[in-house]
């Protein structure tokens, strides 16, 4: 599972930016050791990288600075352009978008309006996270202009836009004469970024600069990325001067870090709640709104934050942050409406302490995964305040939450998932669609309540920000009501950097890398 997910077209964020650390020593680089900024990048991540292809890991590009979007995530704004110089809105149904001169895939191809008519009418056959909007049409209607027609009001489409995982741009001709052979995809030259794959196998990446990159001379010579499944490797990379960042890194390593000259922790602004608590409404206890209720109040939402993670996340007790213009609190620690709730359900107290019923004890199956370690320690602390309460806890972690959800032969009642209720780019509508309505491509957890489906459903359709705005509070109070997911803290995000990268600044919508990508002043 990957952490997709996650800002903010009307949410007002709290903007701060914090650095961990001492002084400088070694890195890696041709700059390591000297006073000149590094003109290479190595990254570790946690996940690997199994081919370029764009229809499954497309993604990954517009991270790594192979490939690009349309438009580009702005925190706590709307999206601005990117590959396009404009996007108009002519009215309800009909969008203008006009993409910037001179603009060439790396195998030297334009970017034309039929080329981009052309490869986003594929993504919309093709990308199963824009059904919402079937039947647009896409059609050139100038040299670099294109109109796209929706078969309804589409409020969300600048976000869309800028969705990492939605229109992945590339040359589609290429594509369909490469497809399938991981190599052909890479010698293809697919993408517009200004760093072109050279090398990938199931240890690294390797990039190197365009000359001919369409937006300028990009700010480093070569990329690299390394794929360090375990976090702590990945922090030991640093240190040793193998890698200049290390992505997703454990939070409570943060305070590892004081004092050392080799590694540094590195945060940027936290944009709304990070870890999903999914709870499974399809078997076991927690298919009844009264368990699912007990356990969410069961948990301290302000000890995670300060305590747990050590201040590094803020507490989080709904669906968003608190400085959404449509934010309502949601849930509250409140044992006593624990013991209430699970006692009207059927349960009572042994001697030990824990729940039961029939004879059964009230024990829950929490999946957690490796490649984001934050879900880990969130776990044990979730076990630990259930426990309290007298609810047991099993953790499981599993490669990958969004396959063992769907696998009939793993038992589990809830998983904690590394994703947020905004798209990447900032849209909360595309998330309520995956995650909280009845066939969202992403509800694992089995939620379904025709109210909801119908609020999400208006929602998607509505221009007015005033009326959107409501609808998003009227969304949260029936996610509350049905306690259909909880919400573990808004982590601030963080990397851990060597010395030539200190100065970093970890960008929004985790683009790790662009054309203006340099270690900082």
């Amino acid at each position: 599972m990957r952490v997709v997910t996650v800002v903010r077209r009307i949410i007002g964020i709290l903007v701060t930016t914090a650095l961990v650390g001492g002084l400088a020593a070694c890195a890696t680089g041709d700059a390591a050791g000297s006073g000149e900024k590094p003109t290479t990048l190595t990254l570790a991540t946690g996940f690997a990288i199994d081919d370029v292809d764009p229809l499954e890991n497309g993604f990954w590009g517009n991270e790594f600075g192979w490939s690009e979007l349309l438009m580009r995530p702005v925190l706590g704004a709307d999206p601005k352009p990117w590959i396009l110089k404009s996007l108009d809105n002519v009215d309800d149904l009909t969008w203008k978008l006009t993409l910037n001169k001179g603009v060439h895939f790396q195998n030297g191809d334009p970017l034309d309006a039929k080329a981009l008519a052309d490869v986003m009418q594929y993504s919309l056959s093709e990308v199963a996270g824009l059904k919402s909007i079937a039947g647009t049409t896409v059609k050139p209607t100038g040299d670099l202009e294109v109109t796209l027609t929706t078969p309804q009001p589409t409020p969300n489409l600048p976000f869309l836009l800028a969705d990492e995982s939605k229109f992945v741009i590339f040359d589609l001709p290429a594509y369909l004469k490469a497809k399938g052979d991981p190599q052909k995809l890479i010698d293809a030259k697919l993408y517009t970024g200004p760093y072109v794959v050279q090398k990938l196998d199931t240890q690294t990446m390797t990039m190197k600069a365009d000359p001919d990159y369409w937006g300028g001379t990009p700010a480093l010579k070569s990329v690299t990325v390394k794929f360090i499944e375990e976090a702590q490797s990945r922090i030991l990379a640093v240190q040793k001067g193998e890698v200049d960042l290390a992505l997703y890194p454990p939070t409570d390593a943060a305070k590892n870090l004081n004092g050392r000259k080799d590694s540094y922790w590195v945060t940027g602004t936290p944009k709304g709640p990070t870890f999903q608590f999914q709870l499974n409404q399809k078997t076991g206890p927690l298919t009844d709104v009264k368990v699912r209720k007990a356990v969410l109040s069961a948990i301290n939402y302000k000890e995670i934050a300060n305590d747990v993670m050590n201040g590094l996340y803020e507490v989080s007790n709904g669906m968003y942050s608190p400085k959404a213009a449509y934010y309502e609190p949601m849930f509250k620690t409140d044992t006593k409406a624990t013991d209430k709730l699970l006692t009207g359900a059927g349960y009572a107290k042994g001697s030990d302490g824990m729940y039961a019923k029939d004879g059964n004890p009230l024990t829950l199956t929490v999946l957690t995964y490796p490649q984001q370690p934050d879900s880990g320690t969130l776990g044990v602390a979730v076990q630990s305040e259930l426990k309290t309460a007298g609810i047991g806890v099993e953790i499981q972690q599993v490669p990958d939450t969004d396959e063992a959800m769907q696998d009939p032969s793993v038992k589990w009642n809830a998983a904690i998932v590394g994703n947020g209720t905004t798209s990447f780019p900032g849209d909360p509508i595309s998330s309520l669609q995956n995650y909280f309505v009845t066939d969202g491509p992403s509800n694992y957890s089995g939620i379904s309540d025709p109210n909801l489906d119908a609020l999400v459903s208006k929602l998607a359709t509505t221009m007015d920000t005033t009326e959107r705005d409501d609808l998003l509070k009227q969304i949260q109070a029936a996610v509350g009501d049905g306690a259909y997911m909880g919400f573990l803290g808004m982590r601030v995000p963080g990397v851990v950097a060597g010395p030539k990268w200190k100065n970093y600044k970890v960008p929004t919508a985790n683009l790790w890398v662009d054309a203006s990508t340099t270690a900082g002043s």
